[in-house]
């Protein structure tokens, strides 16, 4: 493996415990993921002085800290701060003369195989909401080229040449290294007339079915998950025949850029049905306006 395909990560280590014994079960997420983030900071008690006259170990954890880090509200971290507290018993705050509380942290583990009983942040994603994950990974490419970008310009990279992301393929980003938002929309754009255009091609002499259609696709694009919704979208693409580089254009959005694509597609996708519903469909073979009249 060469030093270009291998950069180490520092992971969030979260004790498998938390998910795995009763009694932690009804923690939510946030609580053992600031449990592990106080886990995280005990190792630097000794070099930061947070030891107490009987020898034992504490954490300073600011709450204005945990709030950056959980990315919540004083609320949110009040609340897991309290769990943590009172239903796993797994902190113990004193408090410190109106200074920063001394966080004591209890330890979980039974024995010593605390290496085999911890898991990475990857593990933990899979029980996030979808579009929650989506987020962290688009956070996460972007740090990683960024951390690449940084190495390369302190020369400990001989070579830097990594492929082009699919949103940079396509124009996405201007020079700057912002959205491209009309380059987005333009895309969005073909592939809602495409779209629309397949079903009334599938659907010839069939309005009924046509305005179906247009209403179950609408109804999933207020009801499901982007990603779900553009399941949805390949699905009545291929049925329709639409070509692939459709497909794939809206695939390669992230989910900052995806808003704008969808949002565009649904207008000319609509608009199309729109200009049909009012006696302009020459293309679906008739005049549903006519007929319901």
């Amino acid at each position: 493996m060469s030093k270009m395909e291998y950069m180490p990560v520092d992971c969030l280590q979260v004790p498998k415990m938390l998910f795995q014994m009763e009694k932690y079960k009804n923690l939510s997420n946030t609580a053992k993921i600031l449990y592990s983030l106080f886990l995280d900071r005990l190792k630097f008690a000794v070099q930061n002085g947070w030891v107490d006259h009987n020898g034992d170990l504490f954490v300073i954890y600011p709450k204005s800290e945990m709030k950056k880090d959980l990315n919540t509200t004083r609320y949110g971290v009040d609340q897991a701060v309290q769990e943590l507290v009172k239903a796993g018993n797994l902190v113990r705050i004193i408090p410190n003369n109106g200074k920063a509380n001394h966080f004591y942290i209890n330890d979980i583990y039974e024995n010593e195989m605390e290496e085999e009983s911890m898991m990475t942040l990857d593990s933990i994603m899979e029980n996030m909401p979808m579009e929650k994950k989506e987020m962290i990974m688009d956070k996460m490419v972007k740090a990683s080229r960024d951390i690449l970008d940084t190495i390369a310009d302190m020369g400990y990279l001989d070579e830097y040449d990594t492929p082009l992301t699919p949103m940079e393929e396509r124009g996405y980003y201007d020079e700057e290294g912002n959205l491209d938002i009309d380059a987005i929309e333009a895309d969005g754009y073909e592939f809602g007339m495409g779209l629309a255009f397949g079903v009334l091609s599938v659907n010839d002499g069939k309005p009924e079915r046509v305005l179906e259609i247009q209403k179950y696709v609408n109804e999933q694009y207020e009801r499901c998950s982007k990603k779900k919704f553009m399941k949805v979208l390949e699905t009545i693409a291929r049925m329709n025949g639409n070509e692939d580089v459709y497909i794939e254009d809206m695939y390669a959005c992230n989910k900052e850029a995806r808003a704008y694509y969808l949002s565009e597609l649904m207008m000319c996708f609509n608009f199309v049905f729109n200009e049909m519903w009012q006696g302009t469909g020459c293309a679906a073979g008739c005049d549903v306006k006519n007929q319901k009249e």
